[in-house]
């Protein structure tokens, strides 16, 4: 029995259907709840797609094996205590009213300090044709983005659950919605930047 550390399971990358941003921070960090800044956001998804139904099924299964893994380690009394934590949650709107979509939500934290530490600390972001941009606008809600990451499973000892977390680490804007107003990605049309960097060529996930 290893209580220590009783999920040890390897996390994978991702690469998210097409969805609607819900409260992007992609560009300036968040840091009401973290000094050292946040970048995230919530992407909403239509459950009904086959699509997404195999995105949410392959971290469903991601969690199923930390759980796993997790119970045996923790053992019989202890590990009867442990719980699954959904991957995503109903999208509610602003009445209180279930939309019938889903939300799941991704964060790159800490960015400052991964910042001084070399590490990535900005959303790398491509336009819809794949190409990467030097300076990328701020996503606006309802903008159609799709997202890559990478999904770790843990093990929270305070809530004894089990759960995913999703690591943001690219951005692909498809149609953009502006506030105020790789491989990872298939091409699409829509929002095409008017200067860019360089094209994405190469496929981690």
């Amino acid at each position: 029995m290893n209580t220590a550390r009783p999920c040890t399971t390897k996390g994978i990358g991702f690469t998210t259907p097409k969805g609607k941003a819900l409260w992007c921070c992609n560009i300036e960090p968040q840091k009401k709840f973290n000094e050292k800044g946040d970048l995230m956001t919530n992407l909403v998804l239509d459950p009904n797609e086959p699509e997404v139904k195999e995105f949410i099924k392959t971290l469903e299964d991601l969690r199923d094996t930390a759980f796993e893994e997790t119970t045996n380690n923790l053992g019989l009394v202890k590990g009867k205590q442990v719980k699954k934590r959904d991957v995503a949650q109903p999208d509610i709107d602003q009445n209180g009213n279930d939309t019938g979509m889903i939300v799941i939500k991704m964060k790159l934290k800490d960015v400052e300090e991964k910042k001084e530490l070399g590490r990535q600390y900005q959303i790398d972001t491509f336009d819809s044709k794949k190409n990467k941009l030097e300076n990328p606008p701020r996503v606006g809600n309802g903008s159609t983005i799709r997202c890559a990451g990478y999904a770790n499973p843990y093990y929270m000892a305070s809530t004894k659950e089990v759960g995913i977390s999703l690591i943001w680490q690219k951005l692909q804007i498809i149609d953009l919605v502006e506030i105020g107003g790789f491989d990872s990605f298939g091409e699409e049309e829509g929002f095409i930047a008017s200067a860019t960097t360089q094209e994405f060529n190469e496929a981690p996930f």
